[in-house]
């Protein structure tokens, strides 16, 4: 089987009719859906299993309820193709021939193929925006990596719908996503895209993202807000303890190191919003944890992050933090 599309479900019974139906009217035939129905309680759970009595190609599987990351770690070891694609419950695909025009290039060499994706608005007519064109329409082998950041491409590091991605090469190199953290996504594609070394580009608009309000809005209150940042956080430490371990250049490292200090930023500024003592704590407690990740300042070419750095060590958490909040906080 050349392809497995691997669906996560969460309570998207409003959508998941239209993203499966954009599937089923494609034109390539080599292909099987599989369902990962991730604790759904709002009829998702039968309307998966109906789907699945309909269509041979069509696999379920219920688990209890560990987001998205969870769900797609389980389609990864459940996938028979060769190559997997991770579509979200409330998309769905652009066009009817996405798989025929990209089959060519499923070919088991390249490890992963980038193309494009376009967002609507739900009660909106028409799409309202287009990911921007790709520098490059073809084959890439090298440094993919330093490419992306250096060509600083959007929705590249961050969204895992507008991929496909070699089963063997995930496998190879254990690129699981990380349970339990906010922006998962953001974690685990710099991990993917750092061990690839022959890739494919297409200016192909292939995707189509819906917004919805349930998408558009974010968990309320401190609470969250605390938790998207210790997760930040924890993408800067464990990417950048990943980055130093791969053998990258010293232009990539750079780079890199720039891309996991930027998270860091975001979680201070995040922390010196916070009007909650106990929200801001957990986020100082997470710093002091991960005060070895500031010595990463020696790749940074910024004079003004290395000295960042350097307060950390020298000043400490909370000064370092308030800092940060003025400078970049507005």
């Amino acid at each position: 089987m050349r392809l497995s599309i691997v669906i996560p479900v969460y309570n998207s019974i409003k959508y998941l009719s239209d993203c499966v139906g954009s599937v089923l009217t494609q034109s390539f035939p080599d292909y099987e859906i599989v369902l990962v129905d991730d604790g759904s309680s709002d009829g998702s759970e039968r309307l998966c299993d109906r789907l699945a009595a309909e269509h041979a190609f069509i696999r379920v599987l219920h688990q209890p309820n560990g987001g998205a990351s969870s769900a797609r770690n389980a389609g990864i070891r459940a996938a028979k193709g060769d190559y997997i694609h991770f579509i979200d419950s409330d998309d769905m695909l652009a066009n009817d021939r996405v798989y025929e025009e990209l089959s060519e290039i499923l070919d088991g060499e390249n490890e992963i193929i980038f193309f494009r994706r376009e967002r609507i608005v739900e009660g909106k007519d028409g799409i309202d925006a287009v990911q921007p064109e790709y520098h490059i329409d073809g084959s890439y082998r090298g440094d993919v990596l330093g490419h992306v950041l250096e060509s600083n491409y959007e929705l590249t590091l961050t969204c895992p719908v507008n991929k496909i991605f070699l089963r063997s090469f995930l496998l190879a190199n254990d690129l699981f996503f990380t349970v339990g953290l906010d922006h998962e996504e953001d974690e685990w594609l710099p991990r993917v895209i750092a061990c690839a070394r022959c890739v494919w580009f297409s200016k192909g608009v292939y995707y189509t993202v819906r917004n919805h309000p349930e998408s558009l809005s974010k968990k309320p209150g401190e609470d969250a807000a605390a938790s998207r940042a210790r997760s930040k956080v924890r993408i800067a430490v464990t990417g950048m303890e990943y980055m130093e371990k791969k053998d990258l250049s010293p232009d990539t490292m750079a780079l890199a190191a720039e891309y996991y200090w930027n998270y860091m930023v975001d979680a201070c500024v995040a922390c010196s919003r916070l009007s909650s003592k106990s929200s801001r704590q957990s986020i100082y407690a997470a710093l002091r944890e991960s005060i070895s990740f500031f010595d990463s300042r020696r790749y940074l070419r910024s004079r003004n992050r290395r000295m960042l750095g350097l307060s950390f060590r020298l000043l400490g958490v909370r000064p370092t933090v308030r800092m940060i909040g003025i400078r970049y906080g507005k």
